[in-house]
């Protein structure tokens, strides 16, 4: 390419960047920004809206006066795993910053109401705290009222409660109400990328018949629950924020996907809309005699989805592991991670616990592994005179076949033998691949000197380029002479491709697979020895 072509080709592709952000990006970006700003002018105007009304005595309507127009107040209080800050608009969880290893994370930075908030026209005031619970009450109508508490533990289910006081000397009846959660729930840094596919509003129901309930996710425009559901909230891939009501029977589930923001796409040509998840929880409304109350108490939890806290008496009522993507191959999913903790109480490093893991392993299949090299060594062995056969009968469909299988029988060679020990391997992969991937004890794990977070990847790629290093040179030494040009380069480019795929995988993952390639180049360059000691 001379230079006057070298001009007009840049020229032409700034004109495409140009024009592609002038016409695309720029149009959607202010779209979003105007749907964010829509949705919060909404969510003021429901805030200073009249709140619904209460039926009185002999059918009156006894409606609160309009919200008054005092400004939002934020109300903190400092635990030993999180700082939590609450709003004075409905009481909701307005920031929830998790004390992560790693450093704090907002797991709720998006605009709205707050988590769990109730009754957002209501003006919330203090009224009481320890140093592991706060109180709030605020006033419906003239002689109704309402408190609320939480009791926050670390590393433990907390509990929300609502009390309805009613003091006027006649009944009143209460409109329905709602729990709000999100819009949105944020994520630790490495996982901000895949957050908005991650994110999900979710609930759990027992299904007749089985035995372990089931997770639910509700899609964009999924009906009501057929079941009674045991508790709903919002997910990703490294946190849960759900609500379990406790002597109460909740109304309908209502979920949408609202606009939280924008980022960066396209290697940061444009910039794109990011979507999350809201649901309400409704409660239905009910009648209070004069001088009664009517207290509604619910068990919630939000924090990370650790598997070992789950399985603690506490928290096996709720069945929350169930909220962690095992995959398909579930069971052996959860053996593996057994395993994986097992070996870590001995070692006290993760790190090493996935390389002891990946050896048992090898050892488990070394059988299957052997086969499947002497298989390969033997069809690489007797590949010339499978394609003499091929060039002899290559118009004689039925004589190729009957000539091929004679071939294998005079050597002993069975070619299903290369593939079977794969199809055994799959599922532990798949299994042990979702393990890693959505462990919440790899987070902030430490291997070894630059490896500080075996969850996130690593960042300077020695890892993925050792792998596809190892890759490269077992296949070298597994391509048959006479190979199908096509195959070969297949089986040339497979370590890059591998390479690239894993560059972003988590570092537990990929040191999986490096110690399996290791292991596995070892028993190849053995057992091609011993096949040419042999001859």
């Amino acid at each position: 390419m001379n230079n006057r072509q070298f001009l007009i080709t840049a020229m032409f592709f700034l004109l495409v960047i140009t024009g592609y952000n002038q016409f695309v990006a720029l149009p959607r970006a202010r779209a979003a920004q105007q749907a964010a700003e829509a949705q919060l002018e909404q969510e003021q105007k429901l805030r200073t809206a009249p709140a619904a009304a209460v039926v009185g005595p002999e059918g009156a309507y006894l409606t609160r006066a309009q919200a008054s127009d005092k400004p939002e107040e934020l109300t903190t209080l400092s635990l030993s795993h999180a700082t939590v800050t609450f709003s004075s608009k409905g009481a909701g969880i307005k920031t929830y910053l998790y004390k992560d290893v790693l450093g704090d994370v907002d797991l709720t930075p998006y605009a709205g109401e707050g988590y769990f908030a109730t009754l957002p026209q209501v003006d919330f005031t203090e009224y009481a705290r320890t140093k592991d619970s706060i109180t709030f009450t605020g006033d419906i109508a003239p002689g109704v009222s309402v408190a609320k508490t939480y009791r926050l533990q670390a590393d433990g289910l907390a509990e929300l409660t609502l009390k309805f006081n009613n003091r006027t000397s006649g009944s009143v009846t209460l409109a329905d109400w709602q729990f709000n959660f999100g819009p949105g729930l944020s994520t630790v840094k490495s996982e901000l990328k895949d957050n908005e596919r991650e994110s999900k509003a979710v609930y759990l129901v027992q299904e007749s018949g089985k035995k372990n309930p089931t997770l639910e996710t509700f899609s964009k425009n999924e009906k009501q629950p057929a079941l009674a559901w045991q508790w709903a909230g919002l997910e990703n891939r490294y946190f849960l924020a759900v609500l379990a009501p406790q002597d109460w029977t909740p109304g309908k589930l209502s979920t949408e996907r609202t606009v939280i923001g924008t980022q960066k796409k396209f290697f940061g040509l444009s910039e794109g809309e990011i979507k999350g998840p809201r649901l309400q929880i409704t409660v239905p409304g009910q009648t209070l005699e004069a001088g009664t109350s009517k207290t509604y108490t619910s068990h919630f939890y939000f924090g990370p989805k650790d598997y070992q806290l789950f399985q603690t008496p506490a928290f096996e009522p709720y069945h929350f592991e169930r909220s962690i993507a095992f995959g398909f191959f579930g069971a052996l999913g959860k053996i593996a991670r057994n395993v994986l903790e097992l070996f870590y109480k001995w070692t006290g490093n993760y790190g090493v616990a996935i390389i002891m893991i990946t050896v048992l392993l090898q050892l488990i299949l070394c059988r299957f592994t052997i086969m499947q090299l002497k298989s390969a060594a033997q069809m690489k062995k007797i590949q010339p005179e499978v394609k003499r056969v091929q060039e002899k009968y290559k118009n004689d469909p039925a004589a190729l076949n009957r000539e091929t299988l004679a071939l294998y029988q005079k050597y002993h060679v069975n070619p299903l033998m290369g593939c079977l020990p794969l199809l055994i391997q799959l599922p532990i992969f798949l299994a042990l691949f979702n393990a890693l991937r959505t462990s919440w004890a790899l987070h902030g794990a430490k291997f070894v000197w630059w490896l500080t977070d075996l969850s996130a990847k690593d960042p300077y790629y020695i890892l993925p380029v050792l792998m596809g290093a190892v890759m490269f040179l077992q296949q070298r030494g597994n391509i048959p002479p006479g190979t199908d040009p096509a195959q070969a380069a297949m089986f040339k480019y497979m370590p890059l491709i591998f390479t690239l795929l894993f560059m972003n995988f988590p570092s537990g993952l990929v040191l999986y697979w490096l110690t399996n390639s290791l292991l596995t180049y070892g028993i190849q360059t053995l057992v091609n020895k011993k096949l040419i000691q042999a001859k």
